[in-house]
């Protein structure tokens, strides 16, 4: 089995038992990370996608790039974003833990894994309602029909809202399984080396 696939998309169905596989693993900081990536290149696969397909953002983007060219900057950044996402994730849980002076011991590895697992999880959940975007623009939708679709009130718009939210409420809730992992004293026990 592809255990990067697994610890992406296993975190949003099975939270518990994917963070005490992962934790059990000999290398979990890398099989989080490598979970983490593989979400990031589904993005940036996805945004390719919407950019050769001419798709401009559903809403106003933050940044002040021309909507013509979103998804094209977007395919370039998605990773490095996503990896940055990653740290920030860690340091937060770190944080949330008493920040802990050991850097480099148990409690470390647990919450970098928990924190990659959670994060890999939560963002695979978010990028279903995108790459059915980006699959309904590749077979030859129109972006006005695609928003028509989503701005009335039925069925399509409860689905593509519902596993936003959906998307929102497990972030949440492996955030908190991955602090619970971080602060555990009689956790599963690891190798203090991060490789």
């Amino acid at each position: 089995m592809l255990r990067f696939f697994y610890y992406a998309v296993a975190p949003a169905v099975l939270p518990v038992k994917t963070m005490k596989q992962l934790l059990a693993e000999p290398r979990p900081v890398r099989a989080a990370g490598v979970a983490v990536g593989f979400v990031g290149l589904l993005y940036a696969l996805t945004s390719a996608v919407m950019a050769l397909a001419g798709a401009v953002p559903l809403a106003t983007a933050l940044l002040p790039i021309p909507p013509e060219n979103y998804y094209f900057w977007q395919t370039l950044f998605v990773l490095p974003w996503t990896a940055l996402a990653g740290a920030l994730a860690y340091g937060a849980l770190r944080l949330a833990a008493g920040g802990r002076k050991e850097k480099d011991g148990p409690a470390a590895v647990r919450t970098a894994a928990a924190a990659g697992a959670a994060l890999a999880g939560s963002l695979f959940v978010a990028w279903v309602p995108a790459a059915l975007t980006a699959l309904f623009l590749a077979l030859g939708m129109g972006q006005q029909e695609l928003v028509d679709i989503l701005s009335e009130p039925g069925g399509a718009q409860v689905v593509y809202l519902g596993l936003y939210a959906l998307a929102a409420a497990a972030a949440v809730v492996l955030f908190v399984l991955a602090a619970r992992q971080g602060k555990a004293k009689n956790a599963t026990r690891l190798k203090t080396t991060v490789r």
